[in-house]
C-alpha cells in the first residue's frame, strides 16, 4: 500500500466516522485551549521586571502547560485506542490484503494529525477566552505583578500547534501499537466475535511499576520539607493516574467481581447481563475509568487544599474546574461511544422479548460497575496522596467536609449513568430487526 493510499484511507475514515474521533477531538481542543492560555499568561509575565509575583505567575503558566501535556498524551492514547478498536474489522481487512504493521500505524498517525489540525483553531480561540478570564481572576485576587498586561499572539499559537502534533502522534502510536501487531487471521476472528478482551500481563506489570513509583515519591515527600511535599503532589497524582490508566482493565474486572453478588441478587437477569458485559469489555471500559478516576482524584486533592485554607485561591479553583471539565468531557464521550457501539447487542435483546426498561436496567447496572471502578479508584488515589502529604502541607484530609465528599463521589456516579443512558433514546428509535442487521450505530 502506497503512502497516498494509506493517507487517503485515513482521511476517508475520519470523514466517514466522525463520532469515533469526537473524543480525540475534544481532548485535543482542551489541550490546545489550556496550552494557549498558559503560554499566553507565562509569556505576558516574562515581559515585566522580575519580582515574586512575576515569578509566581510565570511558573503557574508553565506548570499548567506541563501537566496538560502529560495528561493529554495519556488520555488521547486511551481515547484513540477505543476509536481504533471500534473499527477493528477494517484494520483486520487491511492486514489481510497485505498492509504491514507500519502502514496501519501510519494510517492512525495520519488520522490523529488530521484531527489535531482541525482542533487547533477551536482550541486557540477558546484559549484566548480562557486567558482573558484567567488574567481577570489573577487581577481580582491581587496576584498580578505590577505593569503586567495580557498579550496573545503567535507564540501561544505555535506552542499549541507543536503540542497538538506531539500529543496526537504519541497518542496515535499508543493506540495503533496493538492493532498493528496482531496477525491478520487473529484480527479478523476478533473482529467477527467482539468482546472477551484480555487484560494483558504486560499492562499489569507496567501499572505496578508506576504504582511503585508513586508510592516511592509519596514516602520521599512525606519525610522531606513541607515545601517539597507541596511541589510533588501534582507529580504523585499523575503517577497514580498513569498506573490507573494502564491497569484500567484490571480495575474493571476487580470492580465487576466486587459488585457481581449484589447485582445478581438485586438486579436479577439485568444484573447477570451487566456482569457478563463488563467482564467482556474490561479493556474498553478502562478508557472511561481513567478520566473518571482523574477528575475524582484531582477534585478531592484540590478541595482538601481549598477547605484547609482561610481564603479561596481563585486560580486553584479555576484549575480544578478546568481539569474537571476536561476529564468529564472525555469520560462522557467515551461512555456515549461505548453505548452506541452496542446497538446490535441491545437490538438482539429486544428481538427476543426484552423491554426497553430491562435494557435500561442493564445499562444502569453496568454504570454502577464503571462508577465503582472510576470513582472508587479516584477516591483511593486522593486519599493515598493527601493523607500522607496533606498533613505536611497544612491541608489534612480531615479538613474536607462530608458534603464535599458526597458531592464529588455522587457527581462522578451521576456522570457515568447519564452518559451511558442518554444514547439509549436514539438506539430505541431503531427497529430491533434493523439494529440486529447493522454492524454498529
Amino acid at each position: 500500500m502506497s503512502v497516498l493510499v494509506t493517507n487517503g484511507l485515513a482521511t476517508a475514515s475520519v470523514r466517514a466516522r466522525p463520532s469515533a474521533f469526537a473524543g480525540t477531538f475534544a481532548a485535543l481542543v482542551f489541550c490546545a485551549t489550556v496550552v494557549t492560555a498558559s503560554v499566553a499568561v507565562a509569556m505576558s509575565a516574562s515581559r515585566v521586571p522580575s519580582s515574586p509575583e512575576q515569578y509566581a505567575v510565570y511558573e503557574m503558566g508553565l506548570v499548567f502547560s506541563q501537566i496538560t501535556v502529560y495528561m493529554s498524551i495519556f488520555v488521547i492514547g486511551q481515547v484513540m485506542a477505543l476509536a481504533v478498536s471500534q473499527r477493528g474489522r477494517e484494520s483486520a481487512l487491511l492486514r489481510a490484503i497485505g498492509a504491514g504493521p507500519w502502514q496501519i500505524r501510519r494510517m492512525v498517525a495520519t488520522e490523529a494529525l488530521c484531527t489535531a489540525l482541525l482542533a487547533l483553531p477551536a482550541g486557540y480561540g477558546l484559549g484566548a477566552v480562557v486567558a482573558w478570564a484567567w488574567f481577570g481572576a489573577l487581577e481580582g485576587s491581587g496576584m498580578l505583578p505590577a505593569g503586567m498586561t495580557l498579550h496573545i499572539g503567535l507564540g501561544p499559537l505555535f506552542a499549541a500547534l507543536g503540542t497538538l502534533v506531539v500529543c496526537s502522534q504519541l497518542g496515535g502510536f499508543i493506540a495503533a501499537r496493538r492493532s498493528s501487531r496482531t496477525r491478520p487471521s487473529a484480527a479478523l476472528a476478533a473482529a467477527q466475535v467482539p468482546g472477551g478482551e484480555r487484560s494483558g500481563g504486560v499492562r499489569g506489570l507496567i501499572s505496578l511499576v508506576f504504582l511503585a513509583g508513586a508510592v516511592t515519591l509519596t514516602v520521599v515527600a512525606a519525610v522531606g520539607s513541607a515545601e517539597n511535599a507541596g511541589d510533588v503532589i501534582p507529580l504523585v497524582l499523575l503517577a497514580y493516574l498513569v498506573a490507573t490508566g494502564v491497569g484500567g482493565p484490571w480495575l474493571g474486572r476487580l470492580a465487576t467481581r466486587a459488585a457481581a453478588p449484589v447485582l445478581r441478587s438485586v438486579g436479577g437477569v439485568a444484573g447477570e447481563l451487566a456482569v457478563a458485559g463488563c467482564r467482556a469489555r474490561a479493556g474498553r471500559l478502562s478508557a472511561a475509568i481513567t478520566p473518571i478516576a482523574m477528575v475524582t482524584a484531582f477534585a478531592l486533592a484540590q478541595f482538601v487544599s481549598l477547605a484547609a485554607s482561610d481564603d479561596i485561591d481563585a486560580t486553584a479553583l479555576f484549575g480544578t474546574l478546568l481539569y474537571a471539565a476536561f476529564a468529564g468531557l472525555i469520560a462522557t464521550n467515551t461512555l456515549v461511544m461505548l453505548t452506541l457501539e452496542r446497538l446490535r447487542e441491545f437490538s438482539l435483546l429486544r428481538t427476543i422479548g426484552a423491554e426497553k426498561r430491562q435494557v435500561r436496567a442493564v445499562v444502569l447496572a453496568e454504570s454502577a460497575i464503571t462508577a465503582l471502578a472510576g470513582v472508587g479508584a479516584g477516591a483511593v488515589i486522593g486519599c493515598a496522596v493527601m493523607v500522607p502529604l496533606g498533613g505536611r502541607t497544612g491541608t489534612p484530609m480531615s479538613a474536607l467536609p462530608v458534603w464535599a465528599w458526597a458531592a464529588t463521589l455522587s457527581a462522578g456516579a451521576l456522570l457515568v449513568w447519564a452518559a451511558s443512558a442518554v444514547p439509549l433514546g436514539r438506539m430505541f428509535r431503531v427497529r430491533p430487526i434493523d439494529g440486529v442487521t447493522r454492524r454498529s450505530a
